[in-house]
């Protein structure tokens, strides 16, 4: 899918400032209703971490586990199940409008961390629909993970298709930080292999903040394990990648971790994956030749640009705002260029409890 309509940047820049400004205003007002104790936690919490740092201020790696999806049915009794194995409180980030999804997050060693994902009952949209429709009630499960990489584009055009022949679909992901500035990331998805979750996502966080480094930390990663049929390519593709365990057989997605309860492993049989709508498993598959579907669609009622908060997990549980915010700007998704198969979206990072 081509880009947004072309535009002034500087139009746009000013346009999210001034959406920044009135949402930022109004979690003002609500977190003048905080107890004296919270105030005083929020205000440890943010001399023990630095304000947004990105990959070059931590100076992070290229081709190295970015973070691990786990899913549940209810997002609100993953969190409690969460932090009563580990003990740690993960970090709420909010929803992704257009797309279902809630999540929070917590971190591990070496600027990774862990996502927890769940349909967001407050907001429909595709994948939140699939992991209620795929998800056992009670369940929290690996589903998929990531791969920090400034090689996206190159992979896109070149080493996806046409080393691996699969089919890429690439998603550029905007949001904001807290002083306006316009942030954007890159994701790439790669589909056609048969295998869920077992096969990474690939994700550029470019100037953004990266999210470990305002996250709580539960532990150390002590093993990342990836289970694949003999000769599949997913064996080369991850023979490079640092911190990887890649083994033969069913496909399987399992993963350890320190925390103050103790070793935690979380471990599923045939991970299903995140997948975008027109690039369903088993449908679409990789291109070739008669196949004319490149798997482009729209999003649903998807804005522009949303406020995002800078602190890892931030704002205010305020629907009101985030409703009138996408009210007040035009939908991003537009019909399919058939020369382009990039999507853009926007992230909204506004919701605690």
């Amino acid at each position: 899918m081509s880009s947004s309509d072309s535009g002034s940047d500087n139009e746009e820049d000013e346009r999210m400032k001034q959406l920044l400004a009135s949402w930022d205003d109004d979690n003002d007002d609500d977190d003048s209703s905080d107890s004296d104790d919270d105030e005083e936690e929020e205000e440890d919490e943010e001399e023990a971490k630095p304000a947004g740092a990105t990959k070059f201020d931590l100076n992070l790696e290229d081709n190295v586990l970015d973070h691990i999806v786990i899913a549940a049915p209810d997002f609100q009794e993953a969190l409690k199940e969460f932090e009563n194995m580990t003990g740690i409180k993960p970090s709420v980030v909010g929803s992704l409008r257009g797309l279902g999804t809630k999540s929070a997050r917590v971190g591990l060693d070496n600027n990774a961390y862990i996502e927890i994902i769940a349909p967001d009952p407050k907001n429909s949209g595709p994948i939140g629909a699939a992991l209620a429709r795929e998800l056992e009630e009670g369940t929290l499960v690996p589903y998929h993970y990531a791969i920090r990489s400034s090689e996206v584009s190159d992979m896109k055009d070149d080493y996806v298709p046409n080393e691996l022949g699969w089919q890429p679909d690439h998603i550029s992901m905007f949001g904001a930080s807290p002083d306006g500035t316009p942030k954007k990331w890159e994701m790439l998805y790669l589909y056609g292999h048969r295998i869920g979750g077992c096969v990474p996502f690939y994700i550029d966080w470019g100037q953004c903040d990266h999210p470990s480094a305002s996250i709580p930390e539960v532990g150390a990663l002590k093993s990342l394990v990836v289970r694949a049929p003999a000769g599949h390519k997913v064996h080369d593709l991850l023979s490079s990648v640092k911190g990887i365990e890649i083994e033969e057989g069913e496909p399987m997605l399992e993963f350890s971790f320190g925390s103050p309860e103790g070793t935690i492993t979380f471990s599923a049989d045939n991970p299903v994956g995140v997948k975008f709508p027109g690039f369903e498993e088993g449908e679409t598959g990789a291109k070739d030749e008669g196949n004319d579907d490149g798997g482009d669609y729209k999003f649903p009622g998807m804005p522009e640009l949303l406020p995002t908060g800078g602190d890892g997990g931030g704002g205010s549980d305020n629907d009101e705002v985030s409703d009138a915010v996408s009210d007040d700007v035009s939908a991003a998704a537009s019909e399919p260029d058939d020369d382009d198969d990039d999507v853009e979206v926007s992230d909204v990072d506004d919701d605690s409890d």
